[in-house]
């Protein structure tokens, strides 16, 4: 077999990788952004939540960071990944496969804002590998569900291989799904714009501008500029949503009386994102959007105001923040609190070292990553 490329794995299996070490008959590359992806970071935690089904179809996943060796041995170190993390520092892979970039030459130029996700589904069976379904993304969230994924394997594995040694990529294209059948799928609604600065003699309560240790604590989970996208992650078609009421506080949480702590809706969501991004957190709609139908936005309310605001994802802390005039009452405390009783099992976070400090008063075992700092803590 054609290897195709050569590789650093820092995950499981050998170490360097190519196709030809991969004991199964089909290969799903996950083409991430970079290292501070949060919706390439909530990707590689679902699929790892199915991994299972993957293999019972004979499929290996590859994880492939346009990283350093380093830097993606602290992916793996992170989410300690049942599949190959392969680290392509030149974008190897990603060139050989198109991974799409945006901007023309400056997305070129700047991978951080330029390069956008990918899923390709290779055969194993042929002599080189042949390219049976592949999704492109035209934005950071335009993402394949996993079914979706399943299925293109589904379908190619009805393919003939034992006749088709001498098939081409685009031959064996016209079988399987293509990026553009995923056009056809329902799309979700453009994400939320992100919410402009509070006019002069607006009334409305300040909202938080800042992290801060307590209670204003921030879990953002990346360096990227945060800029919403056209498009939007598509959830996973069997996840079933937490049940919404209520959210109890929890035990030995000490909350200001006029203060309750609940699921948020769909019409929390510009509340919500008004908190957390005032907090200058780098979250943006789409991922506070798809947590508020599946119960994983917290919010803490006072009255009629959202004062304090937490998304959850797969069990990490994309966010969370509270308004600066309500700072320092433990509001932030108890919703991540909640969210850990919420979760029953292992909660992580990520942020920036100025508010390590909360993390660690909260029960986390800390960690530095570079410029930031990784949190875990299991109820």
């Amino acid at each position: 077999m054609n290897s195709g490329f050569v590789l650093p794995n820092v995950g499981p299996g050998p170490d360097p990788l190519s196709l030809a070490e991969l004991e199964a008959d089909f290969a799903v590359l996950l083409l991430h952004r970079d290292f501070y992806c949060s919706e390439c970071r909530q990707q590689v935690r679902r699929v790892k939540k199915r991994y299972d089904e993957f293999e019972a179809r004979d499929a290996e996943i590859v994880s492939v960071l346009p990283e350093d060796r380093e830097t993606a041995a602290e992916w793996q170190k992170q989410y300690h990944l049942p599949f190959p993390v392969v680290a392509d520092p030149d974008t190897e892979l990603g060139d050989r496969y198109e991974q799409p970039t945006r901007f023309g030459l400056l997305g070129k130029l700047h991978d951080v804002i330029g390069r956008m996700p990918a899923v390709v589904l290779l055969d194993l069976r042929f002599s080189d590998p042949i390219e049976t379904y592949a999704h492109r993304g035209d934005s950071r969230t335009d993402r394949p569900r996993i079914d979706e994924i399943l299925d293109a394997i589904d379908h190619a594995a009805t393919l003939d291989a034992g006749n088709g040694d001498d098939r081409t990529a685009s031959d064996d294209a016209a079988d399987g799904p293509t990026a553009e059948d995923a056009t056809e799928q329902p799309s979700e609604p453009p994400g939320i714009d992100r919410i402009p600065p509070r006019a002069e003699g607006d009334d409305r309560p300040a909202a938080d501008s800042g992290t801060t240790d307590g209670s204003g604590a921030s879990a953002a989970g990346g360096g990227e500029e945060s800029v919403p996208d056209e498009g939007a992650e598509l959830l996973d078609g069997d996840r079933q949503p937490k049940a919404r009421r209520p959210l109890p506080t929890p035990a030995g949480v000490d909350l200001p009386e006029d203060v309750v702590l609940r699921r948020g809706t769909d019409d929390d969501v510009v509340a919500a994102m008004r908190v957390l991004q005032g907090a200058l957190l780098d979250i943006d709609g789409s991922t506070v959007r798809d947590a508020a139908p599946e119960g994983e936005l917290l919010l803490a309310e006072a009255g009629d105001w959202i004062v304090g605001a937490l998304v959850l994802r797969d069990g990490h802390i994309e966010g969370v923040a509270v308004r600066r005039k309500r700072r320092g009452e433990g509001i932030g405390s108890a919703l991540v609190e909640a969210a850990v009783a919420d979760e029953d099992g292992t909660v992580t976070a990520d942020f920036r070292a100025g508010v390590r400090g909360f993390w660690k008063d909260l029960g986390f075992e800390v960690e530095q990553e570079s410029g930031r700092f990784w949190g875990v803590r299991t109820a």
